[in-house]
């Protein structure tokens, strides 16, 4: 298998690299898929949190793909070459049991289509990184990135907005 590429958004404490509320990664992510501006439809979300602590939520490609797990129809699959959890939308039947799964909330179901959705990296080129102008978002390789982003994340919901 070669190596697992996992996208990320850098450490929201770091005053250089946070993420400055525009939008244009959903914007970027609907058009590049759906060839629509509707932000609705992307499969990275803005996760306004308050106070300068958004998040750019993207998807994990977690190594027990709790999403993947639970799909009764096998449309959650993970890619044998690199690792990657995909959605196979003729298998979906839209129950939506993988978006209450996900932990990182990075399973939608498509407004229009009506059928699970995620982030796919867009086939190795993100857009959302090639167009975030805080450069926030990032693409890298290794499983551990995605345990060790989920982590962040949970300890993150915890404790925002009691600062």
């Amino acid at each position: 298998m070669a190596k697992e590429r996992i996208g990320y958004f850098e450490d929201r404490r770091d005053p250089e690299k946070i993420c400055s509320r525009c939008r244009l990664c959903e914007l970027i992510c609907a058009f590049h898929h759906h060839q629509v501006g509707n932000p609705r439809r992307s499969r990275i979300r803005v996760m306004v949190m308050g106070k300068g602590e958004d998040i750019p939520v993207t998807c994990l490609n977690c190594q027990d793909a709790p999403c993947m797990k639970i799909c009764p129809t096998g449309a959650l699959y993970r890619k044998e070459t690199d690792g990657m959890v995909l959605v196979n939308k003729d298998l979906c039947i839209g129950c939506a049991m993988c978006v209450n799964a996900c932990p990182a909330g990075a399973v939608i179901l498509d407004p229009v289509d009506g059928v699970a959705s995620k982030c796919d990296l867009c086939g190795g080129d993100p857009q959302c990184v090639a167009y975030c102008p805080a450069k926030v978002l990032k693409l890298t390789d290794g499983g551990q990135l995605a345990s060790h982003r989920m982590k962040q994340f949970a300890k993150f919901l915890g404790t925002a907005g009691n600062e």
